[in-house]
């Protein structure tokens, strides 16, 4: 009984281990834990695998907008490659099912980033960026004067970064004095016949 807890509690460390290896990316701690509590373990289980393995440098966390990351070190990475066979195949499969559906979606989340601060009493600052393969494209800080006009700058952007940072960018490489010229000249001809 007690070399089968012993290989469960190696097995499920190294689902954890696992997801993040083949997600190839740091995930939150949500992610983590959407993806292994109940299917491969509880919450106490989880918090103490995580606790256990970023305490024995296996696991490392990163903070980036007041969220937690986890990316595997140099010693996870060997842990996964010498022992990954250990778990069963079909989890192993699940895992790598798991993420072909969800990559792009969690990298997509990852890459659309805005959050808000209070800068003095009436003002809050809101920071948004757009970041595609670890390129920062556009970042913004824009003052509003609510906590409701920042919720809704950081709710927009979010849904709409796309067409934001196309319009923007459209906006900043258009030149104007060409476009009133030949605007002019269109007038002028308009107006002969």
């Amino acid at each position: 009984m007690y070399n089968k807890s012993n290989r469960l509690v190696a097995e499920n460390r190294l689902i954890i281990l696992y997801l993040i290896y083949q997600m190839d990316m740091p995930l939150s701690l949500d992610h983590l834990y959407n993806f292994a509590v109940n299917d491969y373990m509880d919450y106490f289980e989880f918090n103490t695998y995580i606790a256990d393995m970023e305490k024995n440098g296996i696991i490392e966390a990163n903070t980036e907008d007041n969220l937690v990351y986890y990316s595997l070190t140099e010693e996870g990475e060997k842990t996964v490659n010498a022992f990954s066979k250990i778990i069963p195949e079909s989890k192993r499969e699940n895992i790598i099912a798991y993420v072909r559906k969800n990559k792009g979606v969690i990298k997509k989340e990852y890459s659309v980033s805005a959050n808000y601060f209070m800068n003095d009493e009436d003002e809050y600052v809101v920071k948004c960026s757009f970041i595609e393969d670890g390129v920062t494209l556009m970042e913004l800080k824009i003052t509003v004067v609510s906590k409701e006009i920042a919720k809704q700058v950081r709710k927009n952007w979010k849904q709409n970064t796309s067409s934001i940072y196309n319009t923007i960018l459209q906006s900043l490489i258009t030149d104007d004095t060409k476009k009133s010229k030949i605007e002019a000249e269109i007038e002028i001809l308009n107006k002969a016949n």
